[in-house]
């Protein structure tokens, strides 16, 4: 027997909040996930969903791009077919039809192209907080393509972004300002339900996604919210982010309680480039710092991050703006002449 839902995962902040709706669910409810091999430390993160109860099975296949091609200029039975076979090879879940419902955060992936291909139905969540509540060029260029209607009629070809015909409903915060798609938006707040969540609740999101406590703060503490710039190609070495790094630390951190988060893609040593700084698992969505741990910061800081500009436990909040990068990229070699 399939489990209730089938949550399709890409980020450590999809998957969070697939088990925030789990953890709300009445009981009884199941759901199988599927994490995307983009999602880094996928096998960890699978095996503590399934210690905690959430998921009933794990699903990690081989969902890059080169492993499941675009099926888009063939006729839709021959689509499915090709789909079918693919996906097996890739290890993608194959028996769709048992679920009451599947859910995914993004749909421009080979994900959203099979299952479009294979004619299923499924919820659009978001990707990321609020990011339907204004104007979005992607969905509106879409929508001006002159065989937009045709094809969204006829299910030819693929659509994004909630314009494909199978999309039941696209879950937002808050339905009332969201200037598309209004005959299916459907509210889920994920930062309401993480505020009214009991302590049975937050400790299952700590020990799933954070790994554990975090060691006591001071009031005269720095919350670092860095990011992989060189992962991110903004930098040109591991060198240069340990240099921008060391800049931020020196100029807003000195003196403090250092507290470093990163984003899940950064792989730089922070342990070995500030031996006293207290690194906390990058792997966390840090949404959890303000909902699931008594902590408060002195100070928290990021450049080029929209984690601190979301952020909320920390009494003063610094979002950098006067750093250039081109100042801490290394220059390329000189090709010699001749």
């Amino acid at each position: 027997m399939a489990a209730d839902v089938l949550f399709i995962c890409h980020t450590q902040y999809q998957a969070m909040v697939s088990a925030v709706k789990l953890l709300g669910a009445p009981a009884g409810y199941t759901a199988d996930f599927w994490l995307s091999a983009a999602l880094p430390a996928r096998e960890d993160l699978a095996a503590r969903l399934r210690k905690a109860g959430l998921a009933r099975r794990v699903f990690l296949p081989q969902d890059l791009p080169a492993r499941y091609p675009a099926l888009e200029p063939a006729a839709l039975p021959v689509r499915r077919a090709l789909a079918f076979k693919h996906a097996a090879a890739a290890g993608f879940p194959l028996r769709l039809r048992g679920y009451r419902e599947i859910c995914l955060y993004n749909d421009w992936n080979s994900a959203g192209r099979y299952l479009q291909d294979r004619g299923a139905r499924y919820v659009l969540g978001e990707d990321t907080y609020n990011y339907l509540n204004g104007p979005n060029h992607w969905i509106d260029d879409q929508a001006a393509a002159p065989d937009f209607v045709r094809r969204q009629r006829a299910g030819a070809g693929y659509l994004f972004w909630g314009a494909y015909r199978g999309v039941t409903a696209l879950e937002v915060a808050d339905p009332a300002v969201v200037p598309y798609y209004a005959g299916k938006l459907r509210g889920f707040d994920v930062f309401a339900r993480l505020k009214g969540m009991d302590a049975a609740g937050r400790a299952v999101l700590r020990r799933v996604f954070a790994g554990g406590e975090i060691p006591p703060v001071s009031p005269n503490s720095c919350l670092f919210l860095s990011r992989g710039y060189y992962a991110d190609r903004e930098v040109f070495c591991q060198a240069d982010q340990d240099r921008l790094c060391r800049y931020i630390v020196e100029k807003y951190a000195a003196g403090r309680q250092l507290f470093i988060k990163t984003h899940p893609r950064d792989e730089t040593d922070y342990q070995a480039l500030f031996p006293d700084a207290v690194v906390l698992n990058r792997f966390m969505p840090a949404e959890l710092l303000d909902y699931c741990f008594e902590v408060r910061f002195g100070r928290a800081v990021g450049f080029y991050t929209n984690a601190v500009r979301n952020i909320h436990c920390a009494d003063e909040i610094i979002d950098i703006q006067d750093i250039d990068l081109a100042d801490f990229r290394t220059p390329p070699p000189k090709k010699e002449k001749g």
